[in-house]
């Protein structure tokens, strides 16, 4: 491997491009926590609707605030993964009632993330109004529970937990105040609000000429003057502001090499996997455990066709993410029954592509990312995004996308039940040479007829 020169990201090199399938996963098994909280806090950006880099921003702010109010370690570590997960129980808390009220994600979330109960019950056009608070202020209990998950520093969990409570006690979900609130969570909600407070803004210059008095206003109610004060030091640094808007802001987080532990982790890329395809499934209502059953029956059809060990592994890494693009499709959209209009399919169509820019940046899964962006392509050239045809797909994609109807066939959904195996079966032989490839669709009936053997 090598490493570009203005990014220091690692690129392919031609001895890579040779290397058998069957040993690639190991380079992905050296990613560290930081890497894949970086690429997959993208996913939660889509999420609230935010614009994508949000989550990076705030952990920048996050991690010089820390730098300025002398943190520890351990409380560095907190701040920084606090900052890029601040808002990963979104998905989880309020899905079920955007479902039902009829309104996006970033209704919600979208305004500054320092309203008070009263801000929220005052913009929120829906009936059960208290409902929906409570669904809001559960979100960082939500989120604190899935950073634990993930195997990440109970500093950040508290960071998560806390990152709406205020020093004037206005906040949520405790109310409280003051020294109550953990400084990662202190750090984290200045960064956040620093963050929104400049993105507002229609230039880095105005910004930057606007942002003393905003922090200002906010000393001693939304946050601690000694926050407020190290806001301010950092923020009269160029150097601060050249690196908020570098064009490969991924790249310098990285580069801090916080809560590294140095160890390959097989256990820490799937447990990242497994999550963020829960909380994409999350999206529907109806979907809870799709990615999952995808991931079991494209692991099963690879293995029926003789992929070599480290292959399978991949594929089955790509179909448990092949929808985490779906994060960025409105909740209310997921669950429609009814025909999608031109807008919905639109957003709809997106998700691929968005699977795609999540994964693309983690060294390793270039392939895997490639694999899940033409999962909906079709052997008769229909499929999107590129309408390719026939051979033109890749091998895995077509493996993914038959797990994946078959997991949607015998799932329940708005408009119908759960079909038994055999008329799942019918559909998928039905689908053969049109939607499906033919030889993998055969394939997997008659692998469906045959009991499960468990991996080894």
């Amino acid at each position: 491997m090598v490493s570009d020169s203005t990014s220091q990201r690692p690129i392919l090199t031609l001895d890579d491009l040779a290397m058998p399938l069957s040993r690639r996963p190991e380079r992905l098994w050296s990613l560290t926590s930081s890497e894949l909280a970086i690429a997959f806090s993208q996913a939660l950006d889509l999420a609230e609707g935010k614009s994508v880099g949000h989550a990076q921003r705030v952990a920048y702010i996050a991690v010089w605030l820390a730098e300025a109010l002398g943190l520890d370690a351990a409380q560095r570590a907190g701040t920084y993964f606090g900052a890029l997960l601040h808002d990963i129980g979104v998905t989880g808390a309020v899905a079920d009632l955007c479902r039902i009220a009829g309104i996006d994600e970033e209704q919600i979330f979208g305004p500054s993330p320092m309203r008070g109960p009263r801000e929220i019950r005052a913009t929120l056009p829906f009936a059960d109004i208290e409902a929906m608070v409570d669904a809001v202020h559960r979100h960082t209990s939500v989120g604190a529970d899935l950073v634990r998950a993930l195997d990440l520093p109970e500093e950040a969990a508290s960071a998560v937990r806390q990152h709406h409570e205020r020093w004037d006690g206005r906040g949520y979900p405790e109310g409280h105040h003051a020294t109550e609130i953990a400084i990662e969570a202190q750090v984290v909600a200045a960064a956040d609000f620093a963050e929104s407070a400049v993105s507002s803004e229609h230039s880095s210059l105005i910004a930057r000429r606007h942002f003393a008095q905003t922090v200002a206003q906010c000393s001693g109610g939304v946050m601690d003057p000694m926050v407020a004060s190290a806001l301010l030091s950092i923020t009269r640094s160029d150097a601060f502001w050249l690196g908020l808007y570098s064009d490969d802001l991924p790249s310098t987080l990285a580069a801090f090499e916080i809560g590294n532990d140095g160890r390959k982790s097989r256990r820490r890329v799937m447990r990242f996997a497994e999550v963020f395809a829960d909380l994409a499934d999350a999206k529907g209502g109806h979907t809870k455990a799709h990615s999952r059953k995808t991931a079991d029956g494209a692991e099963r059809l690879a293995r029926e066709l003789g992929l070599e060990p480290g292959h399978v592994e991949m594929i089955r890494l790509a179909a448990l993410l092949h929808d985490v693009g779906l994060l960025g499709v409105p909740a209310r959209v997921m669950a429609k029954p009814d025909i999608l209009s031109v807008t919905e399919m639109q957003l709809m169509r997106q998700h691929p592509a968005h699977s795609e820019m999540v994964l693309q940046g983690l060294p390793g899964f270039e392939e895997v990312a490639f694999w899940i962006s033409r999962h909906h392509e079709r052997p008769d050239g229909k499929g999107y995004p590129e309408m390719l045809s026939g051979d033109e797909i890749p091998l895995e994609s077509r493996i993914i996308a038959v797990a994946d109807v078959y997991a949607a066939l015998t799932a329940e959904r708005p408009h119908r039940g759960a079909l038994p195996d055999d008329d799942a079966r019918a559909v998928l032989l039905g689908a053969a040479g049109s939607q499906l490839d033919p030889e993998l669709a055969r394939t997997f009936c008659a692998l469906l007829e045959r009991p499960a053997v468990a991996s080894a």
